[in-house]
């Protein structure tokens, strides 16, 4: 990250971003490594993004593990990829059993260059309007 990445961190009164359900690729790794995975967004905000794995192989990170991430890659729905860190706060799995390989993470946005940042905000705020979601009485206490 550049010296002009911002860290994105929610205050004690925030408003808590609505999610906005795309199927969006993203790559991504833990730092320091140069093994790249695959996910798909089930859905996005402002904040963070819930991933899902649907591999034949173990779900590689675990809560609190910082990636390396970038959405959309192949630019099919933002202008250009975005890159940014991102925390994994919750783990699940997809299956009823627990045993299969299907996982969700929820992952949160930690910080973004301010390039990022702008276009990441834009493309979200656009799918809000898409899907009509409005951000009215959506402020909580921390």
């Amino acid at each position: 990250m550049s010296n002009l990445s911002r860290l994105v961190r929610p205050s004690k009164l925030r408003v808590r971003a609505p999610r906005v359900p795309i199927d969006l690729e993203v790559s991504s790794k833990t730092i320091g490594t140069d093994a790249n995975y695959s996910f798909y967004t089930e859905d996005v905000s402002r904040s963070g993004l819930l991933l899902v794995w649907e591999k034949d192989a173990k779900m590689p990170f675990n809560v609190n593990t910082l990636l390396e991430m970038t959405i959309d890659p192949g630019s099919s729905c933002l202008e250009k990829p975005v890159s940014c860190l991102g925390k994994v706060v919750r783990r699940e799995s997809t299956e009823p059993d627990g045993k299969g390989h299907g996982t969700r993470l929820g992952i949160q946005i930690v910080q973004m260059d301010n390039s990022d940042l702008s276009n990441w905000e834009q493309c979200v705020s656009q799918l809000e309007k898409r899907f009509g979601i409005e951000l009215s009485n959506k402020i909580v206490s921390a």
